[in-house]
C-alpha cells in the first residue's frame, strides 16, 4: 500500500458506481487509479473525490499503469473555489494546464507545491490574474517547457526594447530577428517581474495569461479545454 498528498486532475465514470481517476501525487507524479464504488462509498471517499480538495490518498499497485485508490483522508478544500463561477473556472484553467505538462508517473514536488499554494492563495482572495500568471511561468519552467524571456530565442543576444515573442520560435526575439517586428506581439519580461505594475494593469497581464496558454498547447501539442474561457475573459 502506497501514500501520498494529492490533488484531483480528470475524473470520469466507469460503469454505474466507479471512477477512472487522474491524480497528482507529491511523492509519486501524475498517476491514474480506479476507483471502485466511489459514487456510493461515504467512509472511503465522502465526497473528497473532488476537484479542489486536497487530500491523502492510499492506493495499490497493480501490474500496468493503473492503480486501485482506497481511500483519501481530507488535508484541506479550497471552499471558494467550488462556490464561484469565475474563481472555479481559474482554478480548473491551473490545475488542466498542470496536468498536460505532467508526465505520467514522474515525481515533481516544486510543482505540486506550486499548485498547491496557488490553489490556496485564488481561494484566499488574492488578485487571481496576477497569481495564474505566475503559476504558467512557474510550471512552464519546471516541466521543461520553459519559454526565454530575455535572451532571443534566435541569436542569443539581450532582446531589449522592441521585442516580440514568437510562440512557434519558442520565446522573446530581439527586433532584428523578428524582421521588423513582422512576427510575433509585443513584448516586455521587465513587466513579468513586476508584481506591482501587474496589480494595476490587468489587462496586460491578462494578454500574457492568454499568450502563454497558446505556447503551452503549441508546444505539448494538447488542447486546454479551459482555454475559451481565458479567450473569451475580456477586461
Amino acid at each position: 500500500m502506497k501514500s501520498s498528498e494529492a490533488l484531483l486532475l480528470r475524473k470520469r465514470p466507469y460503469g454505474d458506481a466507479d471512477y477512472v481517476v487522474t491524480l497528482f501525487t507529491r511523492e509519486f507524479g501524475k498517476i491514474s487509479a480506479f476507483a471502485r464504488n466511489a459514487k456510493s462509498s461515504r467512509k472511503r471517499f465522502g465526497g473528497r473525490l473532488e476537484p479542489f480538495v486536497h487530500f491523502r490518498a492510499r492506493f495499490r499497485e497493480r501490474p500496468g499503469d493503473m492503480k486501485f485508490l482506497e481511500d483519501l483522508e481530507t488535508i484541506e478544500v479550497f471552499h471558494r473555489l467550488m462556490e464561484d463561477l469565475e474563481l472555479f473556472m481559474w482554478g480548473s484553467f491551473v490545475t488542466e494546464s498542470a496536468e498536460i505538462l505532467l508526465p505520467r508517473e514522474s515525481p515533481n514536488e516544486d510543482m505540486f507545491s506550486l499548485l498547491t499554494d496557488t490553489l490556496r492563495e485564488l481561494n484566499g482572495g488574492k488578485s487571481a490574474m496576477p497569481l495564474v500568471l505566475a503559476f504558467q511561468l512557474g510550471t512552464l519552467s519546471l516541466s521543461g517547457y520553459g519559454p526565454s524571456l530575455d535572451a532571443c530565442a534566435e541569436c542569443g543576444n539581450l532582446a531589449g526594447a522592441g521585442a516580440r515573442f514568437s510562440i512557434r520560435k519558442g520565446g522573446v526575439l530581439c527586433p532584428e530577428c523578428a524582421g521588423g517586428a513582422q512576427i510575433g506581439v509585443a513584448f516586455s519580461g521587465d513587466f513579468l517581474r513586476d508584481k506591482e505594475l501587474m496589480e494595476i494593469h490587468l489587462g496586460e497581464v491578462l494578454k500574457y495569461i492568454k499568450l502563454f496558454s497558446r505556447f503551452t498547447e503549441y508546444h505539448t501539442e494538447k488542447k486546454l479545454n479551459s482555454s475559451k474561457f481565458i479567450e473569451e475573459l475580456k477586461i
